[in-house]
């Protein structure tokens, strides 16, 4: 393009112009330099966008406009842009503090109560142990995973890199799903979330399952690698129902390969899980089902894990959006199945949802929170547990909410009747009315509920660290 006139140069971050699914103008993740005198789109590789000025420019310039009107635009920014075969790093916080944030507070209540964890941890920097696994159980903030993303990926890089652990095919499911890893299929399936009306199938380890009737019907996964962490896999378990009813499942790292057709009969009572080995590790992974017998006539799949074949910190997070404590507590597959993981460490965090409803009673909190971390206890009463208060937030969109001090208040309380640790976000995160903070800094978004991609990785930057610090207090001992 030739140069003239005066630029006036707005760096957007992640915009988006839609002309139709299948428009070669239609570019996730692009950059735009807008012009006075010219409209230049740049896209991001793999892409090139070619764009005829003299007939788009005004439908461009419309569309920039009004997206700057809704959303505000900053000058300069570092966004994340994911792209077909990796994603890149989300914007370190590590070195910009908060005066609304209350950094003192950023520690462990009754962390001596991890001490199993650590040692098992400190053994695994030794090189005298294996692997280790630790599960995040939460809501729609856990189930972006952009909270989870940031903690696994500092775990990890200090303790190594498992593999990307338990992943569901959510977009197959009809929801978001995490940013590092894609999910798709051929077929519909029938879902059924620990929150839904419909209990069928029935939920397990991923708070959702999935059920299809149709003899090849498949999902593939495609995992992306990112902050220097490696996430192609070896090993595959599948979680799914096991019984003479269900198609056999075939697991391929390859579309074009024939791949590993694995029976769906139990060999031992109430098995639950198929385990596959590939020769060489892959970011890719299908899994058919495939009827070989007279009567199967089902797929019933709750989740996926994806190992590596190295030492290392498994760092699984479910959340599902709306999520309460009553609704994981009401869904027993989902404790039944934590045996396919064995947690080392389970972290909490609910009661956002709790926190929106005017009705909710300091007594009700305690009696979910109970439950859950009793029904944890049944499976292993030996596994570490660490409860998390929610952040504050605003009550429908607009008002300070006064219902979440009541929830951080039963959390805490139960934590102490139980004999948990707990990480106080409600109080670090600056307390009632600290929403109107994070929305300043701009971390939160427009419903007032919900963070931002920076604001989820400073949240993940705090539970970190508060964990790195105690461990580094229980080696120094």
């Amino acid at each position: 393009m030739k140069k003239g006139g005066t630029d006036l140069q707005l760096s957007l971050n992640k915009v988006f112009i839609f002309t139709g699914s299948n428009s070669k103008y239609t570019n996730r993740g692009l950059r735009f330099t807008i012009c006075l005198q010219r409209v230049m789109v740049v896209g991001l590789n793999p892409y090139t966008v070619n764009i005829n000025k003299t007939r788009f420019y005004g439908k461009i310039l419309n569309s920039i406009f009004c997206f700057i009107l809704i959303f505000g635009f900053s000058l300069v920014t570092k966004g994340q842009v994911v792209v077909s075969d990796s994603i890149s790093e989300v914007d370190t916080l590590s070195n910009t503090e908060y005066s609304f944030i209350n950094y003192d507070a950023d520690t462990l209540i009754r962390g001596n109560l991890l001490t199993p964890f650590f040692n098992k941890l400190l053994k695994l920097e030794d090189g005298d142990t294996n692997q280790m696994n630790i599960l995040h159980i939460g809501d729609s903030h856990i189930q972006a995973d952009f909270l989870t993303r940031e903690v696994r990926k500092n775990l990890q890089q200090r303790f190594g890199n498992a593999g990307r652990g338990l992943v569901f095919p959510l977009r197959v499911a009809g929801t978001n799903e995490p940013a590092d890893y894609r999910s798709s299929s051929n077929v519909g399936w029938q879902v059924a979330r620990i929150n839904s009306q419909a209990n069928f199938p029935d939920p397990g380890i991923s708070s959702i399952s999935m059920r299809s009737d149709e003899a090849g019907a498949y999902f593939d996964f495609t995992t992306f690698n990112h902050d220097d962490l490696d996430y192609s896999f070896d090993e595959v378990t599948l979680i799914h129902t096991k019984d003479s009813l269900q198609y056999d499942c075939r697991f391929t790292d390859s579309p074009l390969k024939f791949g590993f057709l694995m029976s769906a009969r139990p060999i031992e009572p109430d098995e639950n899980t198929t385990l596959v080995k590939f020769p060489k590790p892959s970011n890719y992974l299908r899994i058919q089902a495939e009827q070989t017998e007279a009567g199967q006539n089902s797929c019933i799949v709750n989740g996926v894990i994806l190992k590596k074949s190295q030492p290392g910190v498994f760092y699984h997070s479910v959340g599902i959006n709306g999520a309460h404590f009553s609704d994981y507590n009401r869904n027993p597959l989902f404790f039944n199945q934590l045996k396919v993981i064995k947690p080392d460490l389970v972290i909490i965090s609910l009661g956002t949802n709790e926190g929106a409803n005017i009705k909710i009673a300091e007594e009700e909190m305690i009696a979910s929170a109970t439950a859950m971390i009793q029904a944890i206890r049944n499976f292993d009463p030996k596994t570490c547990i660490l409860i998390a208060t929610p952040a504050d937030d605003y009550f429908r969109k607009k008002y300070k909410n006064p219902y979440l001090e009541l929830v951080q208040r039963a959390l805490l309380k139960t934590a102490t009747l139980e004999n948990t640790a707990c990480w106080d976000f409600y109080t670090i995160s600056g307390g009632y009315g600290s929403c109107t903070e994070w929305r300043k800094a701009a971390l939160l978004q427009r419903d007032g509920v919900h963070y931002n991609k920076q604001g989820y990785a400073l949240q993940g930057e705090l539970l970190y660290k508060a964990l790195i610090n105690s461990y580094l207090k229980y080696a120094a001992d």
